[in-house]
């Protein structure tokens, strides 16, 4: 029989998924030709940006989908979900700052 997911949970994983949309948005925008390196070390930014973009997109659907398992509660995960919420708005910075500096 499956459980109903508690409401703290659902909200969890809303903001997860958020995230990971936010983080879509951002190799989107990283795409974009106005955002194309001029130098060596511009590219070099840019693709660790893409790697570090892509890593974290594969560990946030990694939790949602740990957490969307019925017998996982979400103070079992307290630490993994804030962690990953850390790492989203670092990248958030982190793009930010190479779009402004480019």
């Amino acid at each position: 029989m499956k459980s109903i997911m508690s409401s703290q949970k659902v909200a969890v994983l809303t903001e997860l998924e958020r995230k990971r949309k936010s983080v879509e948005q951002l190799l989107l925008k990283l795409e974009s030709y106005l955002y194309e390196p001029q130098t060596h070390s511009c590219f070099e930014k840019k693709q660790s940006l893409k790697t570090t973009i892509n890593r974290t997109a594969n560990s946030t659907d990694s939790l949602m989908t740990i957490l969307k398992m019925n017998d996982i509660s979400i103070m079992e995960s307290m630490d993994d979900i804030e962690r990953q919420m850390e790492e989203c708005y670092e990248l958030e910075l982190e793009v930010a700052s190479y779009m402004l500096n480019r």
